[in-house]
């Protein structure tokens, strides 16, 4: 009589074991790549908030306007406000500001330019998890200041300090005209 090749019993339940094993490795693998690319997704996210941020500011701070003067630490209510001029051209000028409320920097925008305090502001959160923000402005003879009044000529630049909630320090220099 002739025996027939195969595998037996034991030899089927030891490559399973095995197969097992790698499943079990490969899964555990594949779980770290997934929550290193979420990671990678939401840090990408974060600066990309960050940047448009800074963007937003420096186009706000290369347009602002003369005779109308730009104010820093203002008072609880705004750090930076000053009146810009429009992106459109038959607009009238824009009045912004911005500040640093719980951790949130918010965005300010004035119905009118002519006063902040004649109507509240629309408020709009832009960045979050920022635990400071620190504003200064360069004056004529350079020095900085962490307070520039309203109505004088505009300062040379404004410096612009963000920490965020994990401790990483942005400064940013934005020249004015």
């Amino acid at each position: 009589m002739r025996r027939l090749r195969g595998f037996t019993l034991l030899e089927l339940l030891a490559a399973l074991a095995v197969l097992a094993v790698l499943a079990s490795l490969s899964f555990r693998g594949l779980s770290s790549v997934l929550d290193a690319e979420a990671h990678v997704r939401d840090e990408a996210r974060r600066w990309n908030e960050v940047g448009l941020l800074l963007g937003q500011l420096r186009e706000d701070i290369s347009s602002a306007m003369d005779s109308r003067g730009l104010a820093l630490n203002v008072s609880p209510e705004a750090q930076l406000v000053l009146t810009r001029f429009s992106d459109e051209a038959p607009a009238p000028p824009r009045r912004v500001g911005y500040r640093l409320r719980e951790g949130t920097v918010e965005y300010l925008l004035w119905p009118q330019a002519q006063s902040a305090a004649a109507a509240p502001a629309a408020t709009y959160a832009v960045l979050a998890n920022v635990a400071d923000m620190r504003l200064s402005a360069l004056s004529q003879d350079g020095s900085w200041s962490p307070v520039w009044p309203a109505g004088g000529p505009l300062p040379r630049a404004i410096a612009v300090e963000l920490v965020l909630a994990r401790g990483e320090r942005i400064t940013r220099l934005f020249p004015l005209r």
